[in-house]
């Protein structure tokens, strides 16, 4: 995590409360804290920082679906973007779709030269947040990764320390994002919306915390339209991933506040710009 992390981050459990640093944190020759401890003002928790990653999260349980505990393996979080992720969308969608393609499109739709805080939610390995860090290219503001998982975190960060890029990983819930209201210029979120869990409350802390002129992109995934798509689909739900209609999808952000502005569907991908309504 690196210092300018600081003004932006709350406690989870009061988005009021700032979180101050220990005096005894260990800085590593990047900049980047590599351990302290970050306590709330208000109710005086107290969260570790290890290895450059500060955990919102200390003492969690298991994670409550076979999905999400898949996700807390470090032999899932190491293949992750080494095996998977960089053919997800070609799979998925059944047409050419590699990062070439998905990141140019993504960092275009946040408008990164805005500036502020950017914020990847449920980053896995940050590769959304590496690409928005790169287009901010050292305007104000800082990118920081949310995830519930130390493993993905802790290989995000080590993929952003090889690309050189600073980027403050956070370990937190979709559902409790360590933000005030309004603070956020920029939240994007990679396919995760389909397998954290209660994804309204998710995206009833998107809508909290964007700003009133920000952006929000959300890809996601919804029903497939084929009897092997959908027969797929139905096994990965046992897991705990779920694949809502576009109709069910687009009434969700409606609900949470999130106002459509634009979406794009490719097979059972779904590309999405939000706004607060």
């Amino acid at each position: 995590m690196y210092p300018e992390a600081l003004s932006y981050l709350r406690c989870p459990h009061h988005p009021a409360h700032a979180l101050t640093l220990s005096a005894d944190d260990v800085q590593g020759a990047d900049g980047t804290i590599r351990d302290g401890t970050l306590t709330c003002v208000g109710c005086a928790a107290r969260y570790p920082i290890r290895d450059g990653i500060a955990d919102l999260l200390p003492g969690l349980g298991l994670p409550p679906t076979l999905a999400q505990l898949t996700n807390a393996l470090p032999v899932a979080a190491w293949a992750y973007e080494r095996s998977w992720r960089p053919r997800a969308l070609t799979l998925l969608t059944g047409e050419p779709f590699g990062y070439e393609r998905e990141l140019p499109l993504v960092v275009g739709l946040v408008d990164v030269p805005r500036g502020g805080l950017i914020v990847d939610v449920a980053c896995s390995n940050g590769l959304y947040a590496r690409a928005l860090e790169r287009a901010r290219n050292g305007l104000p503001g800082h990118v920081i990764g949310i995830d519930h998982s130390l493993p993905m975190l802790k290989q995000a960060r080590a993929f952003a320390q090889r690309e050189g890029v600073r980027i403050s990983f956070v370990r937190a819930r979709a559902q409790a994002l360590p933000f005030a209201p309004a603070t956020a210029a920029t939240l994007v979120m990679g396919g995760s919306l389909n397998e954290i869990g209660d994804s309204g409350k998710a995206l009833s802390e998107l809508h909290r915390t964007l700003a009133p002129d920000g952006r929000c992109v959300l890809m996601s995934l919804v029903k497939g339209s084929t009897t092997a798509g959908r027969t797929l689909q139905a096994g990965l739900g046992l897991g705990g991933v779920e694949f809502p209609t576009l109709t069910e999808l687009n009434r969700r952000l409606a609900v949470a506040g999130l106002r459509l502005r634009a979406q794009w569907r490719y097979g059972v991908v779904v590309f999405s710009l939000l706004m607060r309504s």
